[in-house]
């Protein structure tokens, strides 16, 4: 009886998430949000089987009984500014940690037909992630409990990643949290400098007094236009911006980071949650002042309530390097980031609300202009490396 329940668990969801979007021009009476001025379309979308492999060469198990060759637990992809080809960012493996799975990043082609609503989708290749000495960079989580060296810890949990030409590619991961920059060959080649507010809160002492809560560390990562600056989005907020309860960090006021690439310096700026159920997934830069964020809940089915983008304006956003706290809130002196709904995944007009919303919306890209001079925006899902759930991903064209 219990395998049957599972089955039908396991079927009912597999049928949730298969399920194809059909899309429309976007027309939402935003909750509690005014809607951003722009126009959205859908334009497509294709799914990936869960068993896909890539192109690592490894083979066998891992401690999860998960193929280490399993392409799947995309958690960002970022477009190479060359035909119609992406990176996209697989995360830290199955079993949130529970493997040693070597962390790596892959390049793809997207395809995107409009006429069709489909997106033919190509593996191109996949790079391993090395640390500075040549170490293999893996996800295991029980490694990064246990370690207690001078030296950095090689388990890394990648969640962001934005592309830099010739110079490779940064990459934000949850666990240090670091902002990481490796070349396309996937060597670390430098780290940037986080605040001491940013660390492993778990590590410090005394512990839990400030620093990024485990599993919601640093998230999104953007680049500027211009290149000059890095922009690091924390999942959720810090210790000393929320409260710990039932071994979670709650509150509503997360901090972004804005780190200038030449000199290093820093600046720190204030988002709003929409409620503590929610996280920010993505970060992806409009233009020197505006950003897309993506921002969802934990939920999948019926049970999913928010999936969305919002367009952010960072324009006037006061510094908040030096506010120790934001589990109060902010005064009347202190201005955070605006943020308007441009995208509501969730809208029944995609194919992905009630039954068949699906749980991890988890990377945002531009992709090259559409011949009428709208921008292609495409989304990942993130499968859990499970075998049952499709890699899926979502076109839609947009004018802001």
């Amino acid at each position: 009886m219990e395998s049957s329940r599972k089955d039908q668990a396991r079927s009912s969801l597999l049928r949730r998430t298969v399920l194809a979007a059909v899309g429309c021009v976007l027309s939402y009476s935003a909750l509690g949000h005014r809607l951003a001025s722009a126009q959205v379309e859908y334009l497509g979308s294709t799914q990936l089987s869960g068993k896909t492999t890539d192109k690592s060469g490894l083979s066998g198990l891992l401690e999860t009984n998960t193929p280490i060759d399993a392409f799947g637990g995309l958690s960002a992809i970022d477009y190479t500014g060359s035909g119609n080809r992406y990176v996209v960012l697989s995360d830290r493996g199955a079993g949130d940690g529970a493997a040693s799975f070597p962390c790596r990043f892959h390049t793809v082609v997207l395809n995107v037909d409009p006429k069709t609503r489909t997106i033919q989708f190509q593996l191109e290749a996949t790079t391993m992630l090395r640390d500075a000495s040549g170490q293999a960079m893996t996800g295991s989580l029980s490694v990064l409990k246990a370690w207690d060296q001078s030296e950095r810890c090689p388990s890394y949990d990648p969640e962001g990643i934005r592309y830099l030409g010739n110079s490779g590619v940064v990459i934000s991961d949850e666990y240090g949290p670091n902002l990481d920059q490796f070349s396309n060959e996937g060597h670390l080649i430098k780290s940037f400098a986080l605040p001491p507010g940013f660390a492993l809160s778990e590590k410090l002492s005394p512990p839990f007094e400030q620093g990024a809560y485990s599993n919601r560390g640093l998230e999104g990562v953007a680049v500027s236009p211009d290149g000059k600056t890095l922009v690091g989005a924390m999942q959720g907020p810090l210790v000393q911006d929320g409260r710990i309860e039932k071994k979670k960090c709650l509150g509503v006021w997360t901090r972004w980071i804005a780190i200038d690439t030449t000199s290093g310096k820093t600046r720190q700026i204030a988002y709003r949650l929409d409620d503590e159920s929610t996280g920010i997934s993505e970060l992806l830069s409009v233009d020197a002042n505006r950003y897309l964020v993506l921002e969802r809940d934990s939920n999948s089915g019926e049970e999913a309530k928010i999936k969305r983008i919002y367009l952010a304006d960072a324009t006037g956003a006061s510094d908040i390097s030096q506010v120790p706290s934001m589990r109060q809130g902010l005064d009347t002196q202190t201005t955070p980031i605006r943020k308007t709904l441009l995208i509501d995944l969730l809208d029944p007009a995609y194919g992905f609300s009630g039954a068949n919303a699906p749980e991890k919306p988890e990377g945002i890209a531009w992709g090259p202009n559409l011949a009428d001079g709208r921008r292609l925006l495409v989304i990942c899902f993130d499968n859990d490396f499970e075998p049952e759930i499709p890699t899926l991903f979502v076109a839609f064209a947009v004018r802001i």
